[in-house]
């Protein structure tokens, strides 16, 4: 009786079982850089809105004169003459801090750099919320990040 030497390599089955687990494998990656994109759009958006606030303090001291803007609750619009509108996209929303009324927010940045004190939140699509503070005598532009409330 002869025996016959066994075939080297891979059974049909093992590769399809290779094949399945990088199939997986690569779905999760994807899936995972989906929410890493949107969570990095959103960021964006926060630091847009924190720059275009930064940017008109920054004009009031370059120009030497008061700078005024208008932040729009209800069409997500921060608006002033001396700068470029910044309008959220769907789903953003800027929103009154609590026990404010949400009339449109007035923002004033002075010349020497200060400001009239002011505060809002910025809410993205996800339920990230920011707290976004000017402060008056400093000048300073504070983002602060709000813990979500728990249930």
């Amino acid at each position: 009786m002869t025996r016959r030497a066994a075939a080297g390599g891979f059974s049909l089955l093992e590769l399809l079982l290779v094949l399945v687990l990088v199939g997986i494998g690569t779905g999760l990656a994807i899936a995972s850089v989906d929410r890493l994109s949107s969570r990095m759009q959103e960021r964006q958006w926060l630091d847009r809105t924190q720059q275009q606030l930064q940017r008109l303090r920054n004009k009031a001291v370059l120009a030497e004169r008061p700078v005024t803007a208008t932040l729009d609750f209800d069409s997500g619009t921060l608006s002033s003459p001396a700068a470029a509108s910044l309008t959220l996209p769907a789903g953003y929303a800027w929103q009154p801090e609590p026990g404010q009324d949400d009339k449109p927010l007035r923002l004033v940045f002075l010349p020497d750099g200060t400001m009239y004190q002011a505060a809002f939140v910025m809410q993205t699509p996800s339920g990230e919320r920011a707290q976004f503070r000017l402060q008056s005598i400093s000048g300073r532009i504070e983002r602060l990040p709000i813990a979500a409330a728990s249930s």
